[in-house]
C-alpha cells in the first residue's frame, strides 16, 4: 500500500505520537536491556552465511537489532536530533528470512517525499544481511515480517525508530508530550 501526501495535521499528529512514544520510554527506563548479538555457530562454516544471530525473544527486540545493524551501516545519514515537526514519516515493510536476507522491502506508507523514500530503502539494501531471527522469533516461519519507520529532519538526515535512545535530542517534541500527559490531554 502507498499513501500519497498526508495533510499537516496527520505530520504533525505523527509527531506528537512520535513525542508521545518517547516521552513513555524514559517511563521505560528501568526495563531490562535488550539482549545482545551473538556469533552463529555456522559463521565460520561459510562466508555467506551470517556471522551473527539475534538473541531477541520477541519481534520488537529483534527490530532493535536489525535497526541498529541498518543504522550502523549508514551513520553518514543520522539525525543529531529530531525537529517538533518531522519533514517525512516513512513506513517500510521488511521480510528477513531465517538467516537474515532482506527477501523484500516495500513502501507501506509515506508522506510523498520520493527520494526521502529511497533513502530509507537504499539504507535497508545497503546494511545487506540483517541479524538472522532466532527461533523464537521466527516461530517456526521460514521468515519473518515487519514494519519499521523512518524519521526525518527537514535536511534529509533521519533515525530509524525502533532504536532511538531515550536521551536522544528531540527539540521540543519531549516537552510538548510530557506538558499534554501532565495536562491529560493525549496526543
Amino acid at each position: 500500500m502507498r499513501t500519497r501526501p498526508f495533510a499537516r495535521s496527520a505530520a504533525i499528529g505523527a509527531a506528537l505520537l512520535f513525542a508521545a512514544s518517547a516521552a513513555s520510554a524514559q517511563d521505560q527506563a528501568a526495563a531490562p536491556a535488550t539482549p545482545a548479538l551473538a556469533p552463529s555457530p555456522l559463521a565460520s562454516a561459510s562466508p555467506s552465511i551470517t556471522p551473527f544471530r539475534s538473541q531477541a525473544l520477541n519481534i520488537d527486540d529483534y527490530k532493535k537489532h536489525a535497526a541498529g545493524h541498518i543504522i550502523a551501516i549508514s551513520k553518514h545519514e543520522l539525525a543529531e536530533s529530531l525537529p517538533p515537526i518531522l519533514k517525512s514519516v516513512v513506513v517500510l515493510d521488511i521480510t528477513v528470512d531465517k538467516e537474515g536476507n532482506v527477501t523484500r522491502v516495500a513502501m507501506w506508507r509515506s508522506n510523498g517525499y520520493e527520494d526521502l523514500e529511497r533513502i530509507a530503502i537504499n539504507s535497508v539494501k545497503r546494511a545487506g544481511k540483517l541479524p538472522a531471527p532466532s527461533p523464537e522469533v521466527l516461530k517456526g516461519q521460514e521468515s519473518v515480517r515487519f514494519l519499521e519507520t523512518w524519521l526525518f529532519a527537514h535536511n534529509g538526515r533521519y533515525h530509524v525508530r525502533s532504536v532511538i535512545p531515550a536521551d536522544f535530542p528531540i527539540d521540543e517534541i519531549k516537552d510538548v508530550a510530557r506538558n499534554n500527559k501532565k495536562n491529560g490531554k493525549r496526543s
